[in-house]
């Protein structure tokens, strides 16, 4: 079910930091006819209503009935409850990520997205931030990848572990490049010391083909990071995805051994590359927007988010089983 002959009518529910960030975004396009926003935090929903014209909802079900797609930006946790009700009513759902809180839960919405024919789009925002898209245009055939998130502590997230509310990000990312490789081991470790689940964690993936994926995350640093770096024949690339830069470097071809003698890092080559700027949010829901409007799948896909939460699961399986033998 596509929306292509009008203006759509757009909502959020939840408007804490990301739930604001969305309306933002809805309320500067010119694709967007009304904006609606509800969370259970009244006081909040109309500071959100006011600053970005929005109409302020009473309940999920009141902003869903005006609505023809909608951002839902609620902990993990509720994500599945409000996503069945919008597909229920046929309204297009964006849901921040995780997907879910459980794959069960995940499950469900992928398959009640499909049978009302409803687009559905997870955020998983990296996809879209100018870095990651410069390096990705670069990568062939990777042989190790090595990402570190880390963040300084903050409650917001907590209802779920590091693996969950940030090590998902760049399982998705390495998911996205390897091209639907299947893993073939996994490994992981990590620690709570701030929370009762863990705070910092370490995984490594073997896919199909033998690349390997080192994955670290930690929500309990004094420095915030997040980099990804991919090593493949002939060529080095970094991508800093919180100051949206990318280092590259290969190796030169035909260099004579006395260029060597002379300078021993002759054979390598920086490569120029050229990051978009725009902000990933915008377009994250620009994609959306053209889903809905008919024009393209989205970017990542229900089937997708589900996948990244699938390994996210068997991270934090691993890790219980190693504390389990400790």
């Amino acid at each position: 079910m596509r929306e292509t002959n009008r203006s759509l009518r757009v909502g959020v529910i939840g408007t804490g930091r990301l739930g604001r960030n969305h309306a933002r975004v809805y309320a500067s396009l010119d694709e967007i006819d009304s904006l609606a926003v509800y969370d259970r935090d009244v006081v909040r929903a109309h500071e959100v209503g006011e600053r970005y014209g929005a109409t302020v909802c009473e309940s999920v079900e009141s902003l869903l009935a005006g609505c023809d797609a909608v951002s839902i930006c609620t902990p993990a946790t509720k994500h599945a409850e409000s996503a069945s009700m919008a597909f229920r009513r046929g309204v297009h759902v964006l849901v921040e990520k995780p997907i879910a809180s459980r794959t069960g839960e995940a499950v469900d919405m992928v398959r009640s997205a499909r049978e009302r024919g409803c687009v559905f789009q997870v955020g998983h925002i990296e996809r879209f931030n100018g870095a990651f898209e410069a390096a990705r245009a670069l990568l062939k055939a990777p042989r190790f990848i090595e990402s570190h998130r880390l963040a300084t502590f903050t409650p917001r997230g907590t209802d779920v572990s590091v693996v969950l509310d940030l090590m998902i990000h760049d399982i998705d990312l390495v998911l996205s490049v390897l091209g639907g490789k299947q893993i073939t081991d996994l490994r992981a470790s990590g620690t709570g010391v701030l929370t009762d689940s863990p705070d910092i964690v370490n995984a490594r993936l073997e896919f199909e083909g033998g690349c390997v994926a080192n994955i670290t995350a930690s929500r309990i640093s004094r420095d915030p990071l997040r980099k990804i770096r991919f090593f493949q024949e002939n060529m080095y690339i970094s991508a800093d995805l919180r100051e949206k830069s990318v280092e590259a470097f290969e190796k030169s071809p035909d260099v004579s051994l006395e260029a060597l003698t002379r300078d021993p890092t002759a054979f390598i080559r920086r490569v120029p590359v050229d990051v978009d700027g725009t902000e990933p949010l915008l377009k994250e829901i620009a994609a959306f927007i053209a889903a809905v409007r008919g024009g393209a799948e989205p970017l990542v896909t229900g089937e997708q988010g589900l996948e990244a939460l699938r390994i996210a699961e068997e991270v934090q399986r691993t890790i219980g089983e190693c504390r389990e033998r400790a």
